[in-house]
């Protein structure tokens, strides 16, 4: 290939140029993501041009080697499973599943956040990301009216401390682990929901209610428009099927969680403003979590 200037070639060949060097990528064994952010980057220089070659090879590759994506889950599932973390006495985790579903952080950075990144206003949240997956830093403005009330209810109770010390003080495996119990505590423990899970379910709900797909990569920072609209159809696919396999009473079970989010921090208070330990939280297991359930559920009329 050496001696090729590309701004000689035809678009023919430079389509036919790029198939063979996506080619040349799967045959050896390299990793797909570059060879996607390449193509990308070459589409930009040259937006004219089709290269309906080159990307269907690159499509043809993923067929053959599918990247294992995070499952979406539904809104209800996911707003259950975070009121549900305020309430077991977890305000840090769940205000990074908050961030991770509303903004569309992907939970690393959640967790990279410095009180100093974080600036809230009457009418808006803004996160200012210093460490994302493409090493830019970035931001993130968050105006939606429960999503600033939860912050400054979040901030009033635990205050931020300096502007370089970490605003949460968990660890990934931590998250992890309670997303897992989470969802098997709801009933949803065979779907493998992960962390990345409420990136990836917020963007299919923002999608669902009408929200422009432009705005939609501008808000979730991705560079590629043709990977996040695959990966967003996707989301909404796979949010419907899981809604299928929710047995009824768990739906219901969904609902009720979801009817508490007016009275959430009240019933925090209620809950954790004693000095005794709450019974049913130590050692937490299906049934403890049915019997504080149970009781949280009537604390509301």
């Amino acid at each position: 290939m050496a001696g090729i200037v590309w701004v000689e070639l035809t678009e023919a060949e430079q389509d036919s140029f790029l198939a063979e060097w996506v080619l040349d990528g799967y045959e050896s064994g390299r990793g797909r993501q570059d060879y996607g952010c390449a193509l990308s980057a070459v589409q930009k220089v040259n937006p004219r041009c089709v290269y309906k070659t080159a990307w269907k090879v690159y499509d043809a590759w993923g067929v053959e080697a599918p990247p294992r994506q995070a499952p979406a889950a539904p809104p209800e599932l996911i707003t259950a499973m975070i009121l549900c973390a305020l309430l077991l006495n977890r305000p840090q985790l769940a205000t990074v599943m908050l961030f991770c579903y509303s903004g569309l952080l992907r939970v690393r950075e959640a967790l990279h956040l410095r009180c100093g990144d974080v600036f809230v206003l009457p009418d808006s949240v803004t996160l200012c990301l210093g460490l994302t997956k493409r090493g830019m830093e970035q931001k993130v403005v968050l105006r939606h009216r429960h999503l600033v009330e939860w912050v400054t209810n979040f901030l009033r109770r635990f205050p931020m401390g300096t502007p370089l010390s970490p605003l949460f003080s968990i660890s990934y495996s931590s998250v992890l682990r309670w997303v897992k119990k989470l969802a098997s505590f709801f009933g949803a423990g065979d779907l493998n929901i992960t962390t990345h899970s409420f990136r990836r379910s917020g963007a299919s709900e923002l999608s669902r209610q009408g929200i422009p797909l432009a705005d939609i990569l501008l808000f979730g920072r991705w560079l590629r428009e043709r990977s996040a609209r695959d990966y967003i159809r996707r989301g909404e696919v796979a949010v419907l099927r899981v809604r299928g396999l929710l047995q009824p009473g768990h739906q219901q079970r969904l609902h009720r969680w979801g009817a508490l989010y007016g009275h959430i921090w009240f019933l925090f208070d209620v809950l954790h403003s004693g000095r005794s330990a709450n019974p049913y939280l130590s050692r937490l297991d299906q049934v403890k979590f049915d019997l504080f359930e149970r009781h949280v559920l009537q604390l509301i009329p």
